[in-house]
């Protein structure tokens, strides 16, 4: 993947690539192609799962992927991590989240499985707005991809061992006391990636697997140091990968948290945040 003098370029997607009404600004879309151009790696690395991801970005051709904030790692067209729950993760999952009826996206590879109280409950959030013409359902299709409609609720846990991330929102208890009741099987909760500063929302992960131990498990299987990575983020998902990153550049639009962990923080995503961001780093020619 990597040559004498390129850099391996790492990108989230909400908010960073694209914005909340689905959008890659054109100087992003043409950043990224002025970068391949001068033969530096570009790397997907997002809490979406494969499914999950808009055609649009994968038809840039990335060298390599992070999906699922780590769990799935690919580098030149080969699979380098998979890191899913498992059947006793997930019952532990669905105890709670099925105690409280709480609305729930459950990641996989290839589809992603909703609960049926979560169509109208993810609505609110910017991603998911709906015009008086258009399903929940459609919605939600189109921004997160292949979805499919669990009307049991995930009662039956061992049906989706394969999972490697789960979203939720509208929970009745804290993010810590979940994260208390998931501990003894290794997950955590962090905010939620879309509206951080929804308390009753979260994404589900395990622990020791985040877009930093990816990093550090694609720049090995490609013969790279963190010297030679450069990681682009917002959001709370992105912590671990830009403290990880080489460099680190955050979003305008980027949580403190995330800023805090910047080398520098350029405009935001609405404001050539990405290109100027490239430009600044010798990355593209100012004329890209």
């Amino acid at each position: 993947m990597k040559t004498e003098h390129t850099k391996i370029l790492f990108f989230d997607v909400d908010g960073t690539l694209v914005n909340f009404h689905k959008v890659l600004p054109d100087s992003a879309a043409r950043a990224l192609r002025a970068a391949q151009r001068a033969g530096h790696k570009l790397v997907l690395c997002t809490g979406r799962s494969e499914a999950e991801v808009y055609p649009f970005l994968m038809d840039f051709g990335f060298d390599g992927y992070i999906f699922g904030s780590g769990s799935h790692v690919i580098a030149d067209g080969r699979e380098i991590g998979r890191h899913v729950f498992g059947a006793e993760r997930m019952q532990r999952v669905m105890a709670m989240l099925n105690r409280g009826n709480v609305p729930m996206l459950i990641q996989m590879a290839h589809v992603g499985i909703i609960s049926p109280n979560a169509l109208e409950s993810f609505r609110r959030y910017r991603l998911f707005q709906v015009s008086e013409s258009e399903s929940v359902y459609d919605v939600i299709s189109r921004a997160i991809g292949k979805v499919k409609v669990d009307v049991a609720r995930g009662l039956y846990a061992d049906h989706y061992p394969d999972a490697d991330m789960v979203v939720y929102t509208g929970a009745p208890f804290t993010r810590d006391a979940f994260e208390a009741w998931l501990a003894p099987v290794n997950l955590r909760v962090t905010a939620s990636s879309l509206e951080p500063d929804d308390a009753s929302a979260g994404e589900i992960t395990r622990i020791g697997v985040d877009k930093g131990t990816a990093i550090d498990e694609l720049i090995a299987a490609v013969g790279a140091d963190r010297s030679d990575t450069i990681a682009f983020g917002d959001g709370p998902n992105d912590l671990e990968m830009l403290d990880t990153a080489g460099t680190s550049v955050v979003m305008g639009n980027g949580v403190p948290e995330a800023k805090a962990l910047a080398d520098f923080v350029t405009n935001d995503i609405d404001d050539d945040g990405i290109a100027k961001a490239m430009v600044r780093l010798g990355l593209i020619p100012s004329d890209f």
